[in-house]
């Protein structure tokens, strides 16, 4: 059995990813003094975009956004790239994951958001409420 693995590859100005709705997704996106961006990669092929926060002095890294093409939906990547999110948190040395739902598409329900992070793991934080978090511990050393 083939164990497929997420790749989380930084964007520099000159990235281009050969996918013209993540393409396009990454030219939309906002960008802060502490966020980096990513392009999520399987076997070579580009299947989604991230926007991080570094937040170490709050301990949590932002999900800022998680974008992953409409055509390659309802196939489990979200939760995957999520997931590749998490293990990249602990690794920098992160106890949380923190991120306000908010929907990138017009007319996508934001309960419907809420709950797929609950379904992840995400419970609402305790001093902003609109916002929920994991706890995803820190790698030893880190």
């Amino acid at each position: 059995m083939e164990i497929l693995t997420i790749k989380l590859v930084p964007v520099s100005s000159a990235v281009t990813c050969g996918d013209a709705e993540i393409q396009q997704r990454m030219a939309e996106s906002s960008k802060g003094k502490r966020t980096t961006q990513y392009v999520a990669y399987e076997h070579g092929r580009a299947i989604g975009f991230v926007s991080l926060d570094d937040m170490m002095k709050l301990d949590c890294l932002v999900l800022y956004e998680l974008f992953v093409p409409a055509r390659l939906r309802g196939a489990g990547l979200g939760k995957r790239i999520l997931a590749e999110v998490e293990t990249f948190a602990r690794l920098e040395g992160y106890r949380y994951v923190r991120l306000r739902p908010w929907p990138l598409e017009c007319g996508f329900p934001e309960e419907r958001l809420i709950a797929w992070y609950r379904r992840n793991g995400y419970t609402a934080c305790a001093d902003l409420l609109t916002d929920v978090e994991k706890e995803i511990g820190a790698e030893p050393g880190a």
